[in-house]
């Protein structure tokens, strides 16, 4: 079976600072798999360039054998690319409906009239927000805007998602919450590449786990094996723990 997502040879340069260095790694059609490391490891900027926000330096990034590699966001939406981001970025003056109808525009498919508001309205079910389309997006709590972040993820119908960070900021019953979320997606058979910190929703997501340290990768493959790596431990916490 043909990968999903195959980027190889990654790079990328902020000035005299490498930020990503030659990494590679593949994802196959309906795997969660965790990108990891400590801040300053270049995950966030890897999905950037997956995204088409941010232009490669060098390497390539192939999505269903499709070179998106000088892409620009709107254009990889169109291949099937969607994310979250680290802060949820909604647009205030729409309300959470319209919020995540805007994102049809951007999808693979295009719909309107009443196949578009059944489609978002489908999504906000979901996530769990049905019924409050016409909420004011500044009245939700912090864990429904991440639904409705997620909800405007998926309106574009995307094959593979990037979330960067959803989980983060959640108190114990919501992450449950989120991670309930994301393993429905699973069931569905999504591909998603998952950036997080909190390891017992890696655990319990992701079944391998890529990591990485001043942007080079330095270890793959399952994620209880991965995260006794001696390599991986002192990359998070000094060579003390190692």
């Amino acid at each position: 079976m043909s990968a999903q997502l195959e980027i190889s040879n990654l790079q990328k340069r902020f000035g005299g600072l490498v930020a990503v260095a030659g990494v590679s790694f593949s994802l196959a059609p309906g795997e969660v798999v965790g990108l990891l490391g400590p801040n300053g490891s270049g995950k966030t900027t890897v999905l950037n360039m997956i995204s088409g926000a941010l232009p490669c330096d060098g390497g390539t990034v192939r999505v269903g054998g499709a070179d998106i590699t000088r892409l620009k966001p709107h254009q990889v939406a169109k291949h099937g690319v969607a994310r979250t981001f680290q802060l949820v970025r909604p647009l205030p003056t729409l309300n959470v409906a319209e919020n995540v109808l805007l994102s049809l525009a951007f999808g693979k498919h295009r719909h309107w009239g009443k196949e578009a508001r059944d489609r978002v309205e489908e999504k906000l079910e979901f996530v769990g927000l049905a019924g409050r389309g016409q909420e004011k997006v500044g009245n939700l709590t912090y864990i429904d805007q991440k639904r409705m972040e997620m909800a405007r993820a998926l309106a574009s119908e995307p094959d593979l998602l990037l979330l960067d960070e959803w989980l983060a900021g959640l108190n114990p019953s919501e992450l449950r919450i989120g991670i309930e979320l994301v393993q429905h997606l699973q069931g569905q058979g999504m591909t998603v590449l998952l950036v997080e910190h909190i390891m017992e929703a890696v655990r319990a997501l992701c079944s391998r786990c890529i990591v990485m340290s001043a942007g080079e990768k330095i270890a793959e493959g399952p994620s209880a094996e991965v995260l006794q790596e001696p390599a991986v431990i002192k990359a998070y916490l000094g060579d003390d723990h190692a």
